[in-house]
C-alpha cells in the first residue's frame, strides 16, 4: 500500500515543516512516511488525514484498489417516507421501524424462494 502523504501534502500547500508540527512529529518522520521508509500509526495516520481534510482510507490508496460503490439517489417515495418517519412521534417511529423490518424480511423471504419455486423446488 502507497501512502500519497506527499501528494495530499501538497494539494493542501502545506510544507513537510508545517505538517509536522501540526501533528506533532519531526521533519524526519515526515520524510521517512514520505519515502516509503516507515509508516504512521493509526493514531498518526488519523491526525494526518485531519490537517489533509481526508479520510485515512483515502490517504492509504485504499480506494484506489478497492473503488466506492455509490448508493443509488433516493426515489420521491423514499423521500417521502424519510420526511414522514422525522416527522413521527417516538412511539410511531418504533412502530414504522417495526414494520420496516417486518416488510424487508418477508421481502427477502419472498426473493430467496423465488429462484426454488422456479426450477420446481418447493422452501
Amino acid at each position: 500500500m502507497k501512502l500519497a502523504l506527499a501528494e495530499y501534502r501538497d494539494k493542501a500547500r502545506l510544507s513537510q515543516t508545517a505538517l509536522a508540527k501540526a501533528i506533532g512529529k519531526s521533519v524526519r518522520t515526515i520524510k521517512m512516511w514520505e519515502a516509503g521508509e516507515s509508516f504512521p500509526n493509526a493514531e498518526s495516520l488519523w491526525n494526518i488525514s485531519v490537517v489533509l481534510g481526508t479520510d485515512p482510507n483515502t490517504l492509504m490508496g485504499w480506494y484506489d484498489a478497492h473503488p466506492r460503490q455509490d448508493a443509488p439517489p433516493f426515489s420521491q417515495d423514499e423521500l417521502t417516507l424519510v420526511d414522514n418517519y422525522r416527522n413521527c412521534t417516538p412511539q410511531w417511529k418504533t412502530n414504522v421501524s417495526m414494520t420496516a423490518l417486518a416488510a424487508a424480511g418477508e421481502s427477502l423471504k419472498v426473493s430467496e424462494s423465488a429462484p426454488l419455486a422456479a426450477e420446481g423446488v418447493s422452501a
